[in-house]
């Protein structure tokens, strides 16, 4: 029989009726009756501080005795009665769940109100079936959302605080790895505030559907042949999107002439109405281009709106990283104690730094040390290649990652 955690815990031994766990036989208070008779040499009243007695008459232990269901302790104390797995078809859990260890060992985290994952565990495992939806609006440090995870839930995790938000997600990241090196339920992750560098690298088609998505419009669902519009608002009017900075006038130009083309109708209602002919959404926009806008405004009565990113969505720039290494010892084997200093700069502040000490490319970066707040760690190694990589974590929610690679031989030679 394959038993559960708190099975085990309960039922410890074992015979050839199966897994049991022992019971007393005394209850406290003296009775004067049979219960409170002596029974194989244990005169029940002069025991414990207060008298017990018996939990059923002589003739009945006798019974129990001969069915081989009374345990006697090796240290002389007093008889216990065998109860067997078998005998209990299950009950209502308590109120009070005292088999659950607290956080301890390589499941600390080092988060302030991190929950044991088997409470989680148990906890989503009665609520919920696979594929149901699972709600944390206090994510913290991650543990329901981990645990709704491996358990094939859907899930939702909310929290005000970057450290929960970028904790949650580096344990995702530390126990899918162990299984496929992919998420059971892939995932979006919502920040306050946008890396400048990953938008600016992001696929262009991509990134032109969602901005357009995030400004209220919506992208086209093709890529060629849209006389350069990529994409529409609701009342149809075109919006055009640069992936770049200092947009220059010759854009305006050429998007005025599409916009006339594309609906001349259009074109005109919205003149006449004075609302815009159209938007081009960029990262920033140079002189010329702002000056063609108010000219063509002025002038003819166009109304083309210049769309900055940030304008749209929060925009930030990653913090910066490197990484400092100092031999601290070597013993007779020949392993290195080395220190790891991190050092962070970013304008919102560094929230925390983690390690991955064994780290692969291919698989993704994996934690050992989840959170630190000094950015400074030591570690023994032994001979040969190491690879290290810390990540930072700024106060937005943004992060940087630096790797280093570490030769250990006759000396600790960095190769990176």
């Amino acid at each position: 029989m394959e038993l559960s955690r708190a099975s085990k815990n309960l039922y410890k031994n074992e015979d050839e009726k199966g897994f049991y766990q022992t019971v007393p036989l005394l209850a406290s208070g003296i009775r004067n009756g049979e219960t409170g008779k002596v029974w194989r040499n244990v005169d029940p009243n002069k025991q414990g501080k207060e008298g017990m007695h018996w939990i059923t008459t002589p003739d009945k232990l006798d019974e129990y005795e001969k069915e081989g269901l009374v345990y006697f302790p090796k240290n002389g104390t007093t008889p216990r009665l065998k109860y067997y797995l078998e005998q209990s078809p299950g009950a209502p859990l308590s109120e009070i769940w005292d088999d659950i260890r607290l956080v301890q060992g390589k499941e600390v985290i080092g988060y302030p109100t991190q929950k044991p994952f088997a409470l989680l565990e148990r906890i989503i495992k009665m609520a919920s079936n696979e594929g149901d939806l699972v709600l944390d609006p206090f994510t913290g440090g991650g543990t329901t959302v981990a645990v709704a995870d491996k358990l094939n839930r859907k899930w939702i995790g909310i929290d005000q605080s970057v450290q929960a938000v970028k904790v949650t997600e580096l344990r995702l990241h530390q126990q899918t790895d162990l299984f496929t090196g992919l998420y059971a339920n892939s995932y979006t992750l919502q920040l306050h505030k946008y890396d400048y560098d990953t938008l600016r690298s992001k696929d262009a088609f991509e990134f032109e559907n969602w901005i357009i998505g995030q400004f209220g419009g919506t992208g086209n669902a093709r890529q060629r042949g849209d006389s350069g519009l990529d994409g529409r608002m609701p009342d149809n009017t075109p919006v055009q999107v640069k992936r770049s900075e200092n947009v220059g006038r010759n854009v305006v130009d050429n998007f005025k002439s599409a916009v006339e083309r594309y609906n001349k109708k259009l074109f005109e209602k919205n003149i006449a109405a004075g609302t815009p002919a159209g938007y081009i959404i960029a990262f920033s926009f140079g002189k010329g281009a702002v000056q063609e806008v108010a000219r063509l405004k002025n002038r003819d009565g166009i109304i083309i709106e210049l769309v900055p990113v940030n304008t749209i969505i929060p925009v930030s720039r990653k913090p910066a990283i490197r990484i400092e290494v100092n031999e601290l010892s070597r013993d007779a084997g020949g392993i290195r104690e080395i220190e790891f200093t991190a050092s962070g700069q970013s304008e919102a502040g560094v929230e925390f730094y983690s390690w991955d000490f064994d780290y692969d490319a291919e698989k993704g970066f994996r934690a050992s040390v989840i959170i630190d707040k000094e950015g400074k760690q030591q570690h023994k190694l032994t001979a040969g290649v190491h690879h290290i990589a810390v990540k930072v974590v700024d106060n937005d929610g943004l992060e940087n990652i630096e790797t280093i690679k570490l030769k250990v031989n006759g000396t600790v030679e960095r190769q990176d």
